[in-house]
């Protein structure tokens, strides 16, 4: 009877580090995809703050230069 007792123990044991791995593994799989879902937010903020600030402030600055350019020519003619 002890040695059936000796062996549950082990199944146990067994049973507990195949579940402590697989908790490992599968935190780690979560991790890769928080950060994989981090970094993609993180390209689409980039883009979409590219597209609505960036570009309409750069279009300004060469509408105005462009525009001052235009005075100077027609000033000087």
């Amino acid at each position: 009877m002890k040695g059936e007792m000796t062996m549950d123990n082990n199944k146990i044991m067994v049973n507990e580090e195949v579940m402590e791995a697989t908790e490992i593994a599968t935190s780690g799989a979560g991790k890769g995809f928080k950060i994989a879902a981090g970094v993609g937010l993180a390209v689409l903020g980039s883009v979409i703050a590219y597209k609505y600030v960036v570009k309409p402030i750069v279009a300004k600055i060469k509408a105005k230069k462009a525009q001052n350019e235009f005075e100077e020519f027609d000033e000087n003619n």
